[in-house]
């Protein structure tokens, strides 16, 4: 989007494709980005600008150009004084980032008291998945993707903890997870016992419980498909077992196949 822009805005003969986003050196003039940069503000005001400016220096450094900066202010004065005039603009300043609207309490409360068992008064798989990562990503606050990066290995099951009041509150760790925006930072997040008092094994609104008979359901279909070795495919071992012959890394929360099965993935 941003390099149909630059080349519309200053009437360059150059195209950009999908593998080419990237104009001509010579194209890359302070007038151009000048231009290019209240044409951003006048579409979409704040937003528009700082992605702009994200592809100016994607462009300027896949030349072997310096990024657009404070720090190279002999190169692109003209430019960032456009930037810095923009920066007092009222818009500017008053800017408020649209983040997603945060989930009712009466929809949380839903979420959370969400039946995990079929008519037959047997778990019901899928809705035990759901539950258990809808619940997941509201109480540690992951996004989704944070979700599916974890794996079996990240996942640390405390069954024998206790609290200072002496109550039995068992937890799960996420241990050695990677910080959202710092990627080399590493976090961890817990989700422990929700009875009240010391732990009921079958309370169906306590997180700790979902996640122990989620586990357990997974950890019985890792069985079986250890079972089904010799049967398989030699593409499919190769899916799912390693070079020793054990299964191959695994993701904790894991998608359904049709036959209502667990799969790896």
């Amino acid at each position: 989007m941003y390099a149909r822009k630059f080349a519309q805005v200053n009437g360059l003969e150059w195209s950009p494709t999908r593998s080419n986003v990237v104009p001509p050196v010579a194209k890359i003039t302070n007038e151009n980005m000048e231009e290019f940069f209240v044409q951003c503000w006048e579409d979409g005001s704040k937003p528009n600008v700082t992605q702009g400016h994200r592809y100016i220096n994607h462009i300027l450094t896949h030349h072997g150009r310096p990024p657009l900066n404070k720090h190279h202010r002999q190169q692109y004065a003209s430019v960032l004084d456009v930037l810095k005039g923009l920066e007092r603009e009222d818009k500017w300043r008053d800017h408020r980032s649209q983040g997603a609207d945060p989930l009712p309490r009466e929809t949380v409360k839903k979420i959370l008291l969400a039946k995990v068992h079929g008519d037959d008064g047997k778990i019901d798989l899928r809705k035990l998945r759901n539950k258990v990562l809808a619940s997941a990503l509201i109480l540690c606050g992951w996004h989704p993707k944070d979700a599916w990066r974890i794996k079996d290995k990240n996942v640390v099951n405390l069954e024998d903890f206790h609290d200072s009041d002496g109550h039995l509150r068992p937890k799960f760790l996420f241990n050695d997870l990677c910080h959202n925006k710092l990627r080399k930072l590493k976090v961890f997040n817990t989700i422990g016992c929700g009875c009240k008092g010391s732990h009921h094994p079958k309370n169906i609104a306590c997180p700790y419980n979902l996640l122990h008979w989620y586990q357990m359901l997974k950890d019985g279909f890792d069985e079986a498909l250890m079972e089904k070795k010799p049967k398989l495919s030699r593409v499919e071992r190769r899916r799912h077992f390693d070079e020793r012959g054990n299964l191959s890394e695994r993701k904790f929360f894991r998608s359904i196949t049709k036959d209502s099965g667990c799969s790896k993935t």
